[in-house]
């Protein structure tokens, strides 16, 4: 039980400390605001419209004189944070549903479920975060790598990622509920 409320703590925590290292005063507004993890749009530094993410405009930010170096903060002060954070949020996913699991006195039909069946969703969100925050490195770091299928892999994980955090969040309560009703 520590180990899920310390792992639940660095959870609301982590967050709080990316957001102190990368105002956008330092590192920009789309930096600030994670847009490829989070949008489908560059948000604009300045006066002007938000951008789609493809890999032309994609392109165009990260060499730009203007962002290249909130570019290179991204990968360097945002993301090595964002790998501890999936760590530990998926450390409590895993952790959580597996102790929440446990304390339920499953009736007869359900009793036999082995104990990896918990474990997909919070495995599928840190494997998608992780390749995630990898493919962004890289194409950050490397602009060269930004192309059609790199955006839209990274489509794919970002959509990958949200999904299965949701389901094993809702797992943890479903778990929990089945506590309360089998417990």
């Amino acid at each position: 039980m520590r180990s899920i409320i310390l792992l639940a703590t660095a959870t609301i925590a982590i967050p709080f400390c990316i957001s102190l290292i990368s105002p956008a005063s330092i590192v920009g507004v789309a930096v600030s605001e994670r847009f490829l993890e989070r949008s489908t749009t560059i948000p604009p530094e300045r006066a002007t419209e938000p951008l789609p993410i493809d890999a032309n405009n994609l392109h165009a930010w990260v060499t730009s004189k203007g962002t290249a170096e909130y570019a290179r903060a991204y990968a360097a002060r945002v993301l090595p944070l964002d790998f501890i954070y999936l760590a530990v949020f998926g450390g409590f996913l895993a952790l959580g549903a597996c102790t929440l699991a446990a304390g339920v006195a499953w009736p007869p039909a359900l009793a036999k479920l082995p104990t990896w069946i918990w474990l997909v969703f919070p495995v599928l969100y840190v494997l998608a975060d992780a390749l995630e925050d990898t493919l962004i490195i890289q194409m950050m770091l490397q602009p060269s790598t930004i192309g059609n299928v790199a955006v839209e892999a990274l489509t794919v994980l970002r959509n990958t990622k949200i999904c299965s955090n949701a389901v094993a969040i809702a797992q943890i309560f479903a778990l929990g509920l089945a506590g309360a009703i089998w417990g």
